[in-house]
């Protein structure tokens, strides 16, 4: 049976943005390098699936489907252009809260979206990890994400892309709950018609050569296979120091790693 290799993008674009998250710049992709993944992807003979054949039963040979997080500007400015002109699709899933705030989305942005065939869902409310509410708040925070894009476009999401790919099955119950009918977290593996919420997904990041990219649109399982390893690496480190002092190795990394480049 066929899987299908489910892409994270975040912003199409370079350096580092005041105000974002350390290491936020490591997911932003060029824009020119994003149009060449896509003319990999047809080199390849890559099957483009629209989000909502995920798990709608089976799926051709190098099925591909393509995801942004976080509501970046660059989802209309850059990404949306390129999509349209040769008529494919993608899912966008916003951060409600930071929609209308300087480097992402506006609400007329994402209308337009809306119309042009995207698929648009939520990135929670305000990318709070799920997995630090208690029962009732988690409940309220991910209905209120659904209320507010509902007041402001005129339709509540059914997808929900989980903030920091942070999630198992109570985070996936109570999505389910407030009315989400699919669930997106990051773990790098192949989804198949029967694989579970949360559905995996392969993250995109700067710095990775083509022929790496190729590799995957390929669907090579040595590439599967290292995404993976280093996926599982980074969450035991996570478990070993703690979250606080994960984010403090994770963000001084990521200074060292810009100062380096600069």
């Amino acid at each position: 049976m066929n899987g299908a290799v489910v892409l994270m993008y975040h912003r199409l674009g370079s350096g580092r943005l005041p105000g974002r998250e350390a290491g936020e710049d490591s997911y932003a992709v060029g824009p020119d390098t994003f149009v060449a993944h896509l003319d990999i992807l047809r080199e390849c003979h890559c099957a483009l699936l629209p989000p909502e054949a995920l798990g709608q039963g089976r799926v051709p040979e190098r099925s591909i489907c393509l995801t942004f997080d976080d509501g970046n500007a660059t989802d209309y400015s850059e990404a949306l252009p390129v999509l349209s002109r040769r008529g494919l699709q993608a899912a966008f899933f916003i951060t409600p809260v930071w929609v209308g705030t300087p480097g992402y989305l506006d609400w007329p942005e994402i209308k337009e979206m809306l119309a042009a065939g995207m698929t648009v869902g939520t990135h929670g409310l305000d990318h709070s990890r799920l997995l630090d509410f208690g029962p009732a708040e988690l409940r309220s925070h991910l209905s209120e994400a659904r209320r507010l894009m509902q007041a402001r476009l005129g339709q509540a999401p059914t997808w929900l892309s989980l903030p920091g790919g942070a999630g198992g099955q109570r985070e996936v119950d109570a999505a389910r709950e407030v009315g989400f009918e699919r669930i997106l977290g990051s773990v790098p593996a192949l989804c198949f018609p029967d694989t579970p919420d949360p559905i995996p997904r392969f993250a995109v990041r700067r710095g990775e050569s083509l022929s790496y990219f190729r590799a995957l649109a390929e669907h090579r399982p040595g590439i599967r296979l290292r995404q993976w390893l280093r996926h599982q690496t980074l969450q035991s480190l996570r478990l070993l120091l703690g979250r606080q002092a994960h984010a403090r190795l994770r963000s001084a990394w990521a200074e060292f790693h810009n100062s380096e480049g600069e």
